[in-house]
Order: structure tokens, then sequence, then C-alpha cells
């Protein structure tokens, strides 16, 4: 009885691997696995956006009340007192102080991310512990929280655009193809870092000192345009200059991206985000023994 059991229970371990396997697959492994488990990664998204907030006296309103003042001090700074110039536009300061906003926009969601990356295993030190929890969609609950503030950002900004240059050019409606694999980017790299900071403490020093390098080496504070052409595809490998580069153009110049160039860093995003997921997956096993 028990001879005629052994190759059914091997079949069906078989096909539990298999099922696995699929289910972690390379390319779209990683999206069965955060659709499964959606409403958990809806609840931890509102845990972390809450905590940022938990305690102050005006709660979620410094969501918005935030990328208000900032875009207050680089009006009154940038426009008004340092009268900064932005080549190939009319260089009012409401306006020159949006160009500039707009760019950090992208950046503080990056780095906003980035930044918790590499403690996010041992800042979630009780999930890590329960062997059955998944790991992996830790990295996109906290993305989704990043998501969230850029959103509010967003909006902020495309409201101050409204008020001082009207209705927007019919390419602002690319925006979303230009924000949606720039977030696979920022994913990808969440799930490097998770992985590896769990194992290397001191990731965390080095990633504020690589986000500082890449702020100042993206077109957040110059156009690309000004970058001598011989250098120009240096900074173009920065995951940041093409969506913000994008944006500026559909926003200020009703420009549309090139579809070639939007659909290699869709790819290129994916595979990222793909290969990050994989390497999370591969070392996940060891967390619980050094968190």
């Amino acid at each position: 009885m028990g001879d005629e059991s052994a190759p059914a229970e091997s079949l069906i371990v078989a096909i539990d691997a298999v099922a696995r396997q699929r289910e972690n697959g390379f390319f779209l492994g990683m999206f069965r696995r955060v659709w499964k488990h959606r409403h958990l990664v809806s609840l931890l998204i509102a845990r972390n956006v809450e905590s940022s907030f938990r305690g102050s006296l005006l709660g979620k309103f410094w969501t918005a009340l935030v990328p208000l003042l900032r875009l207050a001090v680089y009006t009154c700074v940038l426009g008004f007192i340092l009268k900064v110039k932005w080549a190939g536009h009319g260089n009012k300061p409401l306006e020159t102080a949006l160009l500039y906003f707009v760019g950090l926009t992208f950046f503080d969601f990056f780095m906003e991310a980035i930044s918790t990356a590499p403690s996010l295993m041992s800042d979630n030190a009780n999930f890590v512990k329960k062997v059955v929890f998944p790991l992996e969609i830790l990295p996109c609950a906290l993305l989704g929280a990043a998501l969230v503030r850029f959103g509010v950002t967003s909006a902020i900004v495309l409201i101050f655009f409204l008020a001082i240059r009207g209705i927007p050019p019919l390419a602002t409606l690319v925006i979303p193809l230009l924000v949606a694999p720039y977030a696979l980017i920022v994913l990808g790299a969440v799930w490097f870092l998770s992985a590896l900071g769990a194992f290397v403490r001191d990731l965390r020093q080095l990633v504020g000192v690589v986000a500082l390098m890449m702020m100042y080496l993206s077109p957040i504070f110059f156009p690309l345009a000004m970058v001598p052409e011989r250098v120009r595809p240096f900074f173009y490998a920065n995951p940041l200059a093409f969506p913000i580069e994008s944006t500026r153009a559909a926003l200020f110049a009703g420009a549309w991206p090139n579809l070639e160039a939007l659909a290699l860093y869709a790819v290129l995003a994916w595979l990222f985000a793909a290969a990050g997921y994989r390497w999370f997956l591969r070392v996940k096993p060891g967390f619980a023994d050094v968190v």
C-alpha cells in the first residue's frame, strides 16, 4: 500500500514544484505574486502611509502640505530671489520653479523608496520570522506608499500648471506611460536593496551617497540639451533622465516622447524589475538567520 502511494506523492510534489516555478517565473511571476496578495498589499500600503504621520498634529494633511511648502520655497528662492534662467522657456518665476519641481518630484519618489529599502527586512523582522508570510510583497507596499505621495505631488503640479499656463497640452496624457516603467525600475531597485540590506547593514549609508550623485547627474537642475553630445549618452544611462526629460517636454512643449525610446525603456525596466524579484527570492531563505 505504501509502495503504491509513493509515486502518487512524488507526482504531487512534482506538480507543486512546477506550479511554484510558473508562479515565480522570470517575467510574470512578480505580477502573479502581487496580484495574489493584492488585498494584503493594499493594507500594507495604507499602514506605510499612515505610519509616516502617526502622532502628528495635521496627520495625512502633511501629504499635500509638504509639497505645497516646497513648491512655495522653490518659487520664492529660484524664481524671485536668484532669478534662475531655464534655456528654451520664458523664464517667468512661477514657470521656472515648476520646471525644477517636476524633476524633483520624480527624484523624491525614487529617493523615498530606495532610502528605506536597505532596512526593510530588519524593520519588518516580525514578518520575516513568519515562514508563511510572502516577504516579496513588502517592497511592493513600500513602492505603493511612495506612489501615493507621488500622485499627490503630481496633482499639485497639475493644479499649479493650470493656474499659470492653463489647460496642459494633449501630450500630457502620455505621462502615466512614462511613470509606469520608471516605477518598475524603482521596484526592482527596492527588491535588490532590501534583499542585500538584510546582510549588509551599512548599505543604507552607501545608498544615500549614490542617490545624491544620481540627483546631480539627472536633468533636475538643467536640461539635457545643455550637456555636450559626446557625454549625453552617459546621462541617459541614469534611469531618472528619460522620464524627467520626457515629462517636461510633454507638459511644457506638448512634445510626444520617442516611441522607440519609450519601448526600450519599458523593456529594460521590466527586465530589471524581474531580475530584482528573482534575486530577492534567491536570498530570501537566509533572511531569518540575519534579521
